[in-house]
């Protein structure tokens, strides 16, 4: 199940759902272009797909720093044109253990790296696809654009505001034969939910996320939410009244346990 890409960008590659798709891309005559924060997991990943064939690229990156992010995204495209890319990275946080909410500090970091750290290499990589016609932009986003959540705001807000561009940027680049699709998915196994403290309904493992998600990539659809019952639930509280929802969602609060950045 592996796409006809060549040259495939990664951001947030080091771990969990990142590093889950790298490896179900990896294969001989494919060149991996990886990035994420830290430097040691992600050299580790990038010697275990080397041993599968694949050419890696790999350079520590974060991915909020807007500069450094389009002169790495303008170096790799000088080696060859980027066929496909899967925008990743990304950052959790919320309600603190002891009742608090985020802090302003937090939020403004869960959006830049989240909502920025996603828009930015988007919209130059779009630039250089239009010109050669041809491309894939794989946006991963999340179930919480449709359906909010109260102990995690800001995330929510990055997610929604994600989809949200990705939706405009898709319809831009229609005409230019740039294909863009956007995924949405639901709780995955990774270190984002060992950081989340409450009830996690429909997890799967990053593995099988993965392949959800390539399933998603190569049939070029648009969008694509994960698990199904769970978009379809989201989209059906929305149209509740704003005290329902409350009383729905109550039973499935959390809070979030503090760890370092994902990626």
């Amino acid at each position: 199940m592996t796409p006809t890409a060549k040259r495939i960008l990664v951001t947030g590659a080091s771990s969990g759902l990142g590093a889950a798709l790298a490896r179900r891309l990896a294969a001989p005559g494919v060149t991996l272009l990886l990035c994420a924060r830290r430097c040691e997991p992600l050299e580790q990943i990038a010697a275990e797909l080397r041993a599968c064939g694949a050419e890696v690229i790999a350079e520590a990156l974060d991915v909020s720093e807007i500069t450094a992010c389009s002169d790495w995204i303008d170096r790799m495209w000088q080696q060859g044109a980027i066929d496909l890319a899967i925008l990743n990275a990304g950052i959790f946080g919320g309600r603190t253990p002891d009742g608090r909410a985020e802090t302003p500090q937090a939020a403004t970091e869960i959006i830049t790296t989240n909502l920025i750290g996603a828009a930015a290499p988007a919209l130059r990589l779009a630039e250089l696809m239009r010109q050669r016609k041809a491309g894939q932009l794989v946006f991963i986003s999340s179930l919480a654009a449709f359906g909010p959540l109260a102990d995690a705001p800001s995330y929510s807000a990055s997610k929604a505001g994600l989809t949200a561009f990705a939706r405009a940027l898709r319809e831009d680049l229609l005409p230019e034969k740039v294909k863009v699709t956007i995924v949405h998915p639901g709780h995955v196994e990774t270190r984002q939910t060992a950081q989340h403290v409450g009830p996690l309904p429909g997890m799967v493992s990053a593995e099988r996320a993965a392949d959800l998600i390539l399933r998603a990539i190569l049939s070029a659809r648009s969008e694509y939410a994960f698990p199904f019952h769970l978009h379809l639930s989201l989209r059906g509280l929305a149209l509740l009244p704003l005290r329902w929802q409350y009383r729905l969602n109550k039973a499935f609060r959390f809070t979030v346990r503090p760890t370092d950045p994902l990626d």
